[in-house]
């Protein structure tokens, strides 16, 4: 049935009397004029003719059509979810096997009791038309869910729009790239999507292991961490498992883990160290807990880390006077020929004390006052001064060296130290917390014990003792007189140390801290004569030893490469383009905004390249390349600059880590919102023990889009309707040339 409308109803309200108006005035005016009544109706009639068109056609006709074929002829489309996730089992049956059985016993007897065609389709990452042998043999494997691309696909499939669109499925869906076609395709059908939700809202019961994670270059004899991102869903109590590092496919390590019970995502970690250089490759595993209907994905997980031996690390020790905390510095790093410490101390105004320099020349006029004096250092400490030992110039030359050069800074001292002298200055914006606005009383304190944050007692910097905890060790340290009081925490920065009891403007006082300024990091300790750890009567000389040399080397950043490789946050997985950021350091000597030609390459396990790219890098920009996996695995990720020399790498571990099992809840809000989109429905599989019942509801909710969303089609404008305009206004034309009239 179809009805005439029209969306511009003013157009022939006003027209038609217009039109009237109009013929009637250029008809009398040639009546007037003598021009015989037979010419003079003529051309009314032909100039109606135009009008009449011009008016039907402003007023926007429309032909509504409420129904375009019969209900009981039309299709209902039956969309089957064959993905992964519809393996999980469920009261001990899959939920493929659930969707199944329940359009097989309820829901196709129940359309062919109502006379309804079906027509039946598999989904996962495409969709193919099956028939019912295909739907008993379909395994759920399919590894991503594409909804929207499925309705697309079969609403396109057919010129006549179905009935309505079926899904059983347990609506997790990770492909969202073509919602928008298959919303566009419900709603120009006018077909209602209707929603089965199979499987629990909870979820199955999953334990897996997500990542495993290394630095990518650290250097020989150095402590580092091998991590394991850890998660389980829905567990009960389980019983401990072993977790096992492997390296270079050899078992170095094993620890036992009590996942507990619920839902959590933790992290389990190895201390590692390594004396011989090259690449190795760390891998961590676990052994599966015997638990009944527990499901393990990726049991095993790997990295790579390049161990390199690192360059000399120079340490350029700045004083205001003669201390013991520098004597007692190049004590612990005389077991470490890596660390070399230069000390440059003010004697007096116009007196300089200089040692361990290494050319006669170097530093003979005192701290710093080009790049090219202070790039030969990796680490600058200040012990002991005030703004005034530096000029405007030294100061900047300090945030360059951090900022720009990716040196480490780090201010030391107490109370005569960390006070508001420095407020406002260049090097108070270098640091990591700001300076108070006064400046507080001195020979206040009392003694305390150094307390270290929960990040400090994670972090392998103060991983000083092999035979106890980081806690244990810590706890042995003397107690300590005096300290600087510093005011409140940069946005980023880490506080490390804390006073127990003594708080400040945030909270308890900060003792350390550090963060990452430009391409450098910049720390402060602001404990006064700290070298008294290295002489208490109960203390371990080699943990004080060993935290300077942590230390420097976490202020230094050793082993640095010339050119960073970052992946961005995204899914780490074969067939999909990899993006990759590479950023080249400024140097002291590069030219600002000068390109240098590079090659990035990426190479597989056996050592083949499957991406190559010739690119520029000019210095401090970062520049995308990418990559496409066809398979899992480990890949090496290299720069090689003109001469063909590897000066940058990093390993990524690219796996299938079955995105379909990331969250395997039921999502019924994902059908909800397809169902309200396009007037339709979404109900749970528990819900619909009445197969009729729910046939009846599909059929109202066709007859409910059919009068609220009938077919409209424009109509008039075509070749028909032209014409007629240009025939008749033509025709007329002629007849008053032919006539003679004006």
């Amino acid at each position: 049935m179809s009805t005439l409308v029209f969306d511009f109803p003013l157009g022939w309200q006003a027209g038609l009397p217009l039109v009237a108006l109009v013929l009637g005035l250029a008809a009398w005016l040639p009546m007037r004029r003598g021009v015989p009544k037979r010419r003079v109706a003529i051309q009314t009639g032909l100039r109606l003719i135009a009008l009449l068109a011009l008016v039907f056609l402003v007023s926007k006709p429309m032909w509504v059509a409420t129904e375009r074929k019969p209900p009981g002829q039309r299709p209902v489309l039956l969309l089957v979810d064959r993905s992964e996730s519809m393996s999980l089992k469920e009261n001990d049956r899959t939920r493929y096997r659930q969707a199944y059985d329940l359009l097989r016993d309820h829901l196709l007897p129940a359309f062919k009791a109502d006379h309804t065609p079906v027509r039946a389709w598999l989904f996962a990452e495409e969709a193919t038309q099956a028939d019912g042998p295909q739907l008993g043999a379909a395994e759920p494997t399919g590894k991503r869910t594409n909804l929207g691309g499925a309705l697309a696909r079969v609403l396109a499939a057919d010129p006549n729009p179905p009935l309505a669109v079926v899904a059983l499925t347990d609506g997790i869906v990770n492909e969202n790239g073509e919602n928008a076609r298959g919303l566009a395709a419900l709603v120009e059908s006018r077909t209602p999507f209707i929603g089965i939700g199979l499987g629990s809202d909870a979820g199955a019961r999953l334990f897996a292991l997500r990542s495993v994670d290394a630095p990518p270059v650290v250097a020989t004899n150095t402590i580092f961490q091998v991590a394991a991102q850890l998660e389980m869903v829905n567990c009960e109590e389980l019983e401990p498992l072993d977790l096992s590092l492997m390296r270079d496919g050899r078992m170095v390590q094993r620890k036992k883990v009590s996942p507990g019970s619920g839902s959590r995502y933790w992290q389990e970690s190895f201390e590692v160290t390594e004396s011989l250089e090259g690449l190795h490759r760390y891998s961590i595993q676990f052994l599966p807990p015997a638990a009944p209907g527990l499901q393990c994905l990726n049991s095993q997980g790997s990295a790579s880390v390049q161990v390199a031996s690192e360059k000399e690390l120079r340490v350029l020790y700045v004083q205001g006077a003669l201390t013991w905390e520098y004597k007692f510095i190049g004590l612990a790093l005389k077991g470490d020929p890596a660390i070399k410490i230069t000390g440059l101390t003010r004697t007096s105004k116009q007196s300089i004390f200089r040692q361990n320099i290494e050319t006669d020349g170097e530093l003979k006029l005192g701290f710093p006052v080009s790049t090219e004096e202070i790039a030969p250092f990796r680490v600058v400490v200040l012990s002991n001064l005030t703004p005034l030992d530096f000029t405007p110039a030294q100061q900047e030359l300090l945030a360059h060296f951090c900022g720009d050069l990716g040196g480490g800074v780090l201010m030391i001292g107490g109370p005569a130290t960390f006070n508001s002298t420095w407020r406002g200055t260049r090097l108070e914006q270098l640091l990591p917390v700001t300076f108070p606005a006064n400046s507080e009383a001195l020979g206040l304190d009392r003694p305390f014990r150094v307390q270290l944050t929960e990040e400090a007692l994670q972090h392998p910097l103060f991983r000083v003792a092999s035979d106890r905890s980081t806690a244990a060790a810590w706890s042995q340290l003397p107690l300590f007189a005096q300290y600087g009081r510093v005011g409140s925490l940069k946005p980023g920065a880490q506080v490390w140390l804390e006073h127990p009891e003594d708080r400040g403007p945030s909270g308890k006082r900060i003792l350390m801290a550090s963060q990452r300024y430009g391409a450098g990091i910049s720390a402060v300790i602001a404990v006064q004569n700290l070298w008294r750890w290295r002489l208490a009567r109960d203390s371990d000389v080699q943990q004080y030893d060993r935290f300077w040399r942590q230390l420097f080397r976490f202020v230094g950043e050793p082993v640095r490469q010339d050119i960073m490789i970052s992946l961005a946050d995204q899914d780490l997985r074969p067939n999909t383009d990899i993006q990759v950021a590479l950023q080249r350091r400024v140097k002291a000597l590069d030219t600002p905004g000068l390109p240098a030609a590079y090659r990035f390459q990426v190479e597989d396990e056996s050592k083949a390249v499957v991406a190559s790219q010739a690119l520029e890098l000019p210095p401090g920009r970062l520049v995308a390349s990418s990559f496409h996996p066809a398979a899992e695995g480990l890949f090496t990720l290299k720069v090689l600059d003109a001469y063909q020399a590897v000066v940058a790498s990093r390993t990524v571990d690219i796996r299938d880590l079955h995105p379909e099992l990331q969250q395997t809840g039921r999502n019924m809000e994902i059908l909800a919102q397809w169902a309200h989109a396009s007037g339709g429905l979404a109900v749970k599989a528990e819900e619909c023990g009445n197969p009729a019942a729910l046939v009846a509801q599909i059929k109202a909710k066709v007859e409910q889009v059919r009068r609220t969303h009938p077919v409209r089609e424009p109509i008039g404008v075509n070749a028909w309707m032209m014409l007629a305009v240009l025939g008749s206004l033509g025709t007329e034309w002629c007849l008053r040339k032919k006539w003679n009239l004006s």
